[in-house]
């Protein structure tokens, strides 16, 4: 990854210390990191200079050892420079704010997508397409889109309902 050669803004550093903070008191084995490309080299030049508790794995992700016994991979996610046009709705959060449900679905179903053939999601029960559909109203005309098409056939009747 290349070298970062820019400062990290006060107000951005203390989000992304918050953000590590959160990460290592969650219960959960998963945790998707979205920032600008000058956080994401920082963050990864401070697992590469041996953050305590960090590592990578075999496959370059991000590992975290969290103190409750169970390890976290983090899933780095770059959003471009500067202002932030994906993200819909920003939510209040110690001091910050953090991106809305419907935003954090969304990105998390990219995140779920990515690794598998064919990129479509597996089939969802009807509490996970209740949440789906809730996300797309508040996506443009062209996510709602991508998301019928990442639906596919496997959610075909949630898929035609966002066209």
């Amino acid at each position: 990854m290349p070298k970062s050669n820019q400062n990290i803004p006060a107000p951005l550093r203390e989000a992304l210390l918050e953000c590590f903070d959160a990460a290592t008191q969650l219960r959960t084995e998963d945790v998707d990191i979205a920032a600008p490309p000058a956080a994401l080299i920082d963050i990864w030049e401070g697992v590469s200079s041996g953050a305590q508790s960090f590592s990578f794995e075999s496959d370059g992700k991000i590992a975290f050892d969290a103190p409750q016994g169970f390890r976290v991979r983090l899933d780095l996610i770059e959003i471009g420079n500067g202002y932030i046009e994906r993200i819909y709705l920003a939510e209040p959060f110690r001091g910050g704010s953090v991106a809305s449900m419907s935003d954090l679905l969304r990105l998390r179903a990219v995140t779920v997508v990515e690794p598998r053939e064919g990129q479509v999601l597996p089939g969802l029960d009807f509490q996970e397409l209740g949440y789906v559909m809730g996300a797309a109203s508040c996506l443009g005309v062209l996510d709602r889109l991508v998301l019928s098409a990442v639906l596919g056939a496997n959610n075909s009747a949630a898929a035609y309902g966002l066209l």
